[in-house]
């Protein structure tokens, strides 16, 4: 082999192996075959030498995946992040492609785990005279700040409200993260960015899960989209319990009193986080 040979084409530094050891480019010819520009190609789709597979697998199976990173086995996962981003994305489309049924008002809105924000729709309702109508303003017109500007914006054009609503919610749900981890943290005293981890590890798999049920919507058929969102509830529930006492040990009655308690408190911080992505939307 020619020093060349032995140098990487990147940076010039000298080549111990597959990868240089300076910049970490892989050692490629200077003219590389079609075969291995479809190994390049294929090693990108399928997430850096098939990490998106091993890091969904390892998701799927409850606290596997977050002890292997705080073990220290990150070079063959997605990163946290990166992996929260991608099941967000899964989630909200197919959020966003599920049909309206006929118990669903068009103005409303749904996120993971059932959480629903209605919106009323005064184009699709016949019964709203203009009466109506102008009793809405006029208490539109006596309520003060916040809640004006929100339901001004709810009368003025309700589907466009809901668009933006579903523009926002990622960046809450994202900034919640923190919250939650801190939430969890509270309750086992342990390592903060453990916490963190296994936070974005579980609100991935709730993205993930619940977007099960929103593809069922697609069937059109109410009794098994109902009957799906149950089963992925329990599914959820179950996975939260096996990931808690997997990541952090403890007796299951004390593991359950703990997600309970977690999952109260959690619930108590959500409540003004979503009264501003409300009035975020309305801005």
């Amino acid at each position: 082999m020619t020093d060349a040979a032995r140098r990487c084409l990147n940076c010039g530094a000298e080549l111990q192996g597959a990868f240089c050891a300076a910049c970490g480019q892989r050692s490629v010819p200077a003219n590389p075959t079609v075969a291995e520009l479809a190994g390049d190609a294929w090693q990108e789709l399928s997430g850096y030498d098939g990490r998106i597979a091993s890091t969904f697998r390892n998701l799927l199976r409850p606290g596997r995946l977050t002890l292997a990173y705080l073990q220290g086995h990150r070079a063959r996962y997605l990163s946290p992040i990166r992996l929260y981003l991608i099941a967000s994305v899964v989630y909200f489309l197919a959020a966003a492609a599920a049909p309206v049924d006929a118990t669903r008002s068009p103005a409303e809105v749904r996120g993971p785990g059932g959480l629903r924000i209605g919106l009323w729709n005064d184009s699709r309702n016949p019964v709203l005279t203009e009466e109506d109508r102008a009793e809405v303003k006029a208490y539109i017109a006596e309520t003060s700040w916040p809640l004006r500007p929100l339901l001004e914006a709810v009368d003025r054009d309700p589907v466009a409200f809901r668009a933006r609503i579903f523009t926002v919610m990622p960046r809450v749900f994202f900034g919640m993260l923190p919250v939650f981890a801190g939430i969890v943290w509270l309750f086992y005293r342990g390592h903060f960015p453990a916490a963190l981890v296994f936070s974005v590890h579980l609100h991935a798999f709730a993205f993930l899960v619940f977007s099960v049920s929103e593809a069922a919507k697609m069937t059109r058929s109410v009794p098994l989209g109902t009957a799906v969102a149950l089963i992925v509830i329990v599914v959820f529930l179950i996975y939260t319990l096996l990931s808690m006492r997997a990541v952090f040990g403890g007796r299951w009655p004390l593991t359950v009193l703990k997600a309970a308690g977690i999952g109260f408190v959690y619930l108590l911080t959500a409540i003004p986080a979503f009264l501003i992505l409300l009035i975020w939307a309305s801005l």
